[in-house]
C-alpha cells in the first residue's frame, strides 16, 4: 500500500510576529522554540499556542 506524503507548508506570512504578540515574548524566542527546540517556560507556551492555532509542529 502506498501513501502520499504532502509537503508541509508553514502558516501564512507573519505568524512569528503574531505568536510573539500572543505569548508576550520576542520574535527570537518564537523562532528558537519552533525551529531549534529551545527549552523553557516561554518556549513551551509558544509551542502550545502554535499547536492550538496552526495544528502542526514544524520540525
Amino acid at each position: 500500500m502506498k501513501t502520499q506524503k504532502g509537503i508541509k507548508k508553514p502558516p501564512k506570512h507573519g505568524y512569528i510576529n503574531e505568536l510573539a504578540k500572543l505569548c508576550g515574548c520576542s520574535r527570537h524566542t518564537v523562532r528558537l522554540a519552533l525551529f531549534e527546540n529551545q527549552r523553557g517556560v516561554k518556549s513551551d507556551l509558544v509551542r502550545k499556542m502554535y499547536k492550538t492555532n496552526y495544528k502542526e509542529v514544524l520540525q
